[in-house]
């Protein structure tokens, strides 16, 4: 698989409940299917998931346009302004997400998981 943001290859990370692959180049995280309830399944192993540096990730914020490599479609934006700054991908179509390095390891805090957890689809 490419990477929908800098088309490096991409490796298998997690394949639980949730498919998790990760760039080689970026570190970036492309979930095959995230929802609310799957988000608990990848809480536990986020650090070894997401080894990417926070630096790195940041270098793709700036990205709109991310196609979706499961079903090519435009992901969309989810974003959150206050009280913490959350901006993801998400597919409208299948659910896939795509987060930049060092995203899961920070959405997942206590201070920014109810936010986050709330733009994810219930299933």
């Amino acid at each position: 698989m490419e990477c929908p943001k800098c088309y490096g290859d991409m490796d298998t990370v997690h394949e639980a409940e949730t498919k998790v692959d990760r760039c080689q180049n970026c570190r970036g995280l492309y979930f095959d299917q995230l929802t609310q309830a799957l988000l608990e399944s990848v809480m536990g192993q986020a650090e070894a998931i997401d080894s990417g540096s926070d630096e790195m990730g940041s270098a793709y914020d700036d990205m709109v346009y991310v196609e979706c490599p499961k079903c090519d479609k435009i992901m969309d934006q989810r974003l959150i302004e206050e009280p913490n700054r959350i901006r993801f991908e998400l597919c409208p179509t299948c659910n896939a997400t795509f987060l930049d390095a060092g995203e899961l390891r920070e959405y997942i805090s206590p201070e920014f998981l109810d936010d986050f957890r709330s733009l994810l689809p219930e299933r």
